[in-house]
Order: structure tokens, then C-alpha cells, then sequence
């Protein structure tokens, strides 16, 4: 096991304390009152309190407008969707299965069938536990936790869901399906598989009013933990210990699960674009890159900040720094509706042409933001309002051990765009004033 040096320590050990007590530890004000928020946090004006307060856009009489609006997209069909396999740990539905139930149950499958875009059928099967389960597992949904008013046409047993009888009826038409396990499932009964994505994207797209709430909370939890990690991210810390104070501060403010495997790279690492190993010590002269994001209610955040480690770039680290937010900026003007996210990722290979740095460049501008992380995938159409998608540019200097990206999540206006994600500043110079705000606390 690697031993931490005294200036890695001495952070995490405040962090353990929790910013307040460990104040107030060397102030002598013993009375003050601890923080709303349980565990230590950074920035008390992202304290998030109310996280909680957030309604869950996945109501049942929300999910069953949305299983009407798959079947209306579909007009004649079957759709099978799968919540997927239990595992070790918290379990997580699949995104689609989820967001037309709101249910987060280990092998529960639902079928609809539309006929002339009417949902003339919603069944959702759920497994039946045996006692044995239910005293090591503790109770799960079960068929028999639904009475009248269900939203559903039927709940079933899913030993009763009988794939014979629905390949008959589905017949030469045959099923949609978006997810691996339902998709594994009909194959394997030869049945015919539609694609059902197309369908999807187009109804998940543009969130609704309380689909953006739940997702600007995802990010306002996501921009606090990242003010978590900037105060133990000095030299002498390990990657490690930043990313321990992301994740910690995602579930202490009420997130169920990751969007995405947290990337925590300094040094080289910061030049990888999907490194997770986190195990490098952080040195003198570092940029720490932290692309990480929590998930709230079923809505992923997607937010990345570069900071010197030192918490003052270097020159060169600046040059640097600076080309790649003038290319957010640059984006970010031309983010409206009626423009494609291709138009503005040329914009920013061009203003890196500009500036000889385009062989720095090495991924796309950004993507659709949501239920998915990468949201309605496969998505090349026109942005409209009410969508959500990320810009990220970024540039990579191996041979310099400085790689910068910076990612935020915007929402698509009207007449503009709204960026959903600047409580953590990425102007440079309002970037190191906040460093140094939060060192000093």
C-alpha cells in the first residue's frame, strides 16, 4: 500500500473532519453549527441542501404519458424492454427500461403493444421472491405490491411472460427492442427484432420541465463535489483521494449512481481521454483533469475542469488553457437552435487550425446530454430547444504531460443556449481566484 506524505494527508484529513469542525477546531468556535450537508464541503455555497426536494420526473402517470408516446411513435408494434440483471451492489435499471417505469427492479421486463398509435397494452412482469430472498436481499417490488390503480394494464409474474405466444403475434412484424438482454432474449426465441431506437431518441430529446430540473441538479451536485476535490488536490495527493472526494460528495448530496467512471489524470494522464486507473501521485507543476459526473433521479451530468495543481498555471499550462476556452466560448456563441453539433465542432477545428494545434484535438465537440450520459445515441439532427448537450473541447500534449479539456452542460434556448454548469468558474482567471478561495477556507 503507498504511504501518503504529510501534504496529502493533511487535506484528506480535513475532508474526514468535515470543513466546518475541522474550522472551527483551530478557530476555537466549538458552537458553530455543522454544515446542512453531512460530511465535509468546500464551497458552502454549494451546499444543496434541498437536493432532495427535487420532484422525480419519473412519476407513474409521467412514465405511462411516455409509454403512450412510444406507442403513438410506433403506431403498430410490439416493444420489449429489459431492466437488466441483479449484481453486486446498488442495482441500476437500463436507461430506457427506467424511463418508461421509474423502476429500478432486477429482472423485471416490460411489453407494450400499440395498435393505430394507441397503447392498447403495458405489462410489466417482475420477478416473485422466495422467502429465502426476501430475509437476505430485504423486500423488492413484487407482482403482488400492485392493486387497483395500477398503472399498468396487467403486473405479472415473469415466469407468465411467454414469448412462444408473443412471437406468434408479433409474427413477420416483429419486436422492438433497444436493450442487449431483450434484444439476447428475442434472438435467442427467433423472433425478429425491430430497432426501437429511433423512436425513443426522438421522444427523449427534449426534456421537459421537471426531466431539466432533475438534470441541473445532477450538475449542481456534480459542480460541488468537483469544489470537494479541487481542496485536496495539491501536490503530494494521489489521483485516488480526488476522485474519493467526488464520489463521496456526489452520494452525500443525495445522487443515486455514477453517470460515468470517474476520470481523475494528472500529468500524462491528464493526455488520456478515458483514463480511470487514478492511482498516479499528484507533483509540483501538474494539471489535474477531472471529467466526472453524478446521476440524479435518472438525469446524468457530464462536467470537466483542469486545474493546475499548484493552483497557479504556468505559463506554458496557460497558452494552453487559453486556446481551449476560447474554443468553449467560441462554440457556446454558436450553440442555438437550428444548428447541428457537427457545425460547431468544424467552428472549433478551424480555430484550432488557426492557431496550429488542430493535431491536439483528438474527439468530437461535445454530445446530447440525459438519461445517457452519450444521450439519444446515434442522434446527427438539428438542435431545438429543450435539448441538452455537452461542449468539451480540448487539447492534448503528451510529449508535455499537459492535457486541458474543459466540458459543460448547456441547454438549448429560444434564442440561445444556457449553460447549466457555472457555479465552477473555467475562465483561468476566475478559475485560480477560485482555487485559492477555497485553499484558504
Amino acid at each position: 500500500m503507498k504511504s501518503l506524505t504529510l501534504s496529502a494527508w493533511l487535506p484528506l484529513a480535513v475532508l474526514g473532519l468535515g470543513l466546518a469542525s475541522a474550522l472551527a477546531a483551530t478557530s476555537g468556535h466549538e458552537g458553530d453549527a455543522p454544515p446542512e450537508t453531512p460530511g465535509a464541503v468546500a464551497d458552502p455555497n454549494l451546499l444543496l441542501p434541498g437536493a432532495r426536494d427535487v420532484p422525480n420526473p419519473a412519476t407513474p402517470r409521467a412514465c405511462r404519458d411516455r409509454r403512450a408516446a412510444l406507442a403513438a411513435a410506433l403506431g403498430d408494434g410490439l416493444f420489449l424492454a429489459h431492466a437488466g440483471a441483479d449484481g453486486d451492489g446498488r442495482f441500476e435499471a437500463d436507461d430506457d427500461f427506467y424511463w418508461l417505469t421509474g423502476l429500478h427492479r432486477s429482472g423485471a421486463k416490460l411489453l407494450l403493444a400499440a395498435e393505430g398509435g394507441e397503447l392498447v397494452r403495458d405489462e410489466l412482469y417482475l420477478p416473485v421472491q422466495s422467502p429465502r430472498q426476501r430475509t437476505w436481499n430485504g423486500p423488492k417490488l413484487s407482482p403482488e405490491d400492485f392493486g387497483d390503480g395500477s398503472p399498468y394494464s396487467a403486473v405479472l409474474s415473469v415466469e407468465e411472460l411467454d414469448l412462444d405466444a408473443l412471437g406468434e403475434a408479433a409474427g413477420e412484424r416483429g419486436v422492438h427492442a433497444v436493450d442487449d438482454e431483450a434484444i439476447s432474449e428475442l434472438v435467442a426465441s427467433e423472433i425478429e427484432v425491430k430497432r426501437g431506437r429511433t423512436a425513443l431518441n426522438t421522444l427523449q430529446a427534449v426534456k421537459t420541465t421537471a426531466e431539466l430540473a432533475a438534470l441541473e441538479t445532477a450538475v449542481d451536485i456534480t459542480q460541488a463535489a468537483i469544489a470537494d476535490a479541487i481542496v485536496i488536490a495539491v501536490p503530494g495527493a494521489w489521483e485516488f483521494q480526488a476522485e474519493a472526494a467526488v464520489e463521496s460528495g456526489f452520494r452525500r448530496r443525495g445522487a443515486e449512481f455514477l453517470a460515468f467512471s470517474t476520470i481523475c489524470g494528472s500529468g500524462p494522464n491528464s493526455c488520456y481521454l478515458h483514463y480511470r486507473e487514478n492511482n498516479r501521485q499528484l507533483k509540483s507543476g501538474d494539471v489535474l483533469l477531472m471529467d466526472v459526473g453524478a446521476k440524479y433521479e435518472g438525469y446524468s451530468a457530464d462536467v470537466t475542469r483542469t486545474i493546475p495543481v499548484d493552483g497557479t498555471f504556468t505559463p506554458r499550462q496557460r497558452e494552453i488553457y487559453d486556446l481551449v476556452w476560447e474554443a468553449q466560448q467560441l462554440a457556446e456563441a454558436k450553440l442555438r437552435p437550428g444548428t447541428t453539433m457537427r457545425e460547431l465542432h468544424e467552428a472549433v477545428v478551424a480555430f484550432f487550425d488557426e492557431h496550429e494545434v488542430r493535431q491536439h484535438f483528438k474527439h468530437g465537440l461535445g454530445h446530447q446530454l440525459g438519461i445517457r450520459v452519450h444521450d439519444v445515441p446515434g442522434f446527427r439532427g438539428v438542435l431545438t430547444e429543450g435539448m441538452v448537450v455537452t461542449i468539451e473541447p480540448g487539447l492534448y500534449l503528451l510529449d508535455e504531460e499537459l492535457g486541458v479539456r474543459i466540458e459543460d452542460d448547456f441547454v438549448v434556448t429560444s434564442d440561445g443556449s444556457r449553460r447549466l454548469s457555472d457555479s465552477v468558474p473555467s475562465a483561468p482567471d476566475a478559475l485560480e481566484a477560485y482555487i485559492a478561495r477555497l485553499r484558504s477556507r
